[in-house]
């Protein structure tokens, strides 16, 4: 596909901000000064802004300037779910993790040493022990929630993490509520435990089918929790 000039004007300011350049929250070089820096129309230039505005790029204030944002998917994805544009089925956002979480520890696994990364995941499991026997609910939920970021991080794949991170309040809320359900049916933090003690004893030992196997005993269970939602 041919790219037109706003195109062009638009990949140039996204590179600004992206490297840096143009640090967030910091005006960014007036419209005169940018037209004549690239040679193109105020026209143009303001069209191309328009977009990088829509995307979460920048912000322009009348009477002021335009700003340089910091950019993030967490806040679209953040909207689509809190407008229910994005599922809220907490069985399809199981499902989701699930697949990231095991796409993230196959790459892993290829990777000469990620022993810094298992120690992290065993010093949060430590922590979810500790939470657990003193019934402390939402530090062994907080715990949860970093052993699973951390967990993803282990690939050290850029995009994987974004797409992580993108989503995290999701993935969070219903991370959360896993937790609050097995325990509240079972009576117990063990099942909880038994499931994240399986997957760090799998990611010691490089075995994926152990993994595999916890996640989908999980999955089992959690999908008990909650009705599956009929589709329209």
């Amino acid at each position: 596909m041919k790219s037109t000039l706003t195109d062009k004007i638009f990949d140039y300011i996204k590179d600004k901000i992206i490297s840096g350049q143009w640090p967030a929250n910091k005006k960014i070089p007036g419209e005169v000064e940018l037209s004549e820096e690239l040679g193109v129309s105020r026209l143009s230039l303001r069209t191309a802004i328009q977009k990088s505005n829509i995307l979460g790029l920048t912000e322009t204030m009348v009477g002021d300037g335009t700003y340089a944002r910091d950019f993030t998917m967490r806040t679209y994805f953040r909207a689509l779910y809190d407008s229910e544009i994005l599922s809220r089925d907490f069985n399809e956002i199981n499902d989701f993790r699930m697949i990231l979480q095991i796409g993230s520890l196959r790459l892993a696994f290829e990777k000469p040493n990620i022993l810094e990364g298992v120690k992290e995941i065993q010093s949060i499991y430590a922590e979810m022990e500790k939470a657990a026997f003193q019934k402390d609910l939402e530090r062994f939920k907080e715990a949860d929630v970093r052993f699973h970021q951390s967990v993803c991080a282990l690939c050290d794949n850029e995009l994987m993490f974004m797409l992580y991170d993108a989503i995290e309040h999701t993935l969070n809320e219903v991370t959360a509520q896993n937790v609050e359900n097995s325990i509240k049916k079972s009576g117990t933090y063990d099942n909880v435990l038994h499931f994240h003690k399986a997957i760090l004893d799998g990611i010691k030992e490089r075995n994926i089918q152990k993994c595999i196997e916890a996640e989908m005993e999980s999955r089992e269970r959690s999908y008990s929790y909650y009705k599956k939602k009929s589709k329209s």
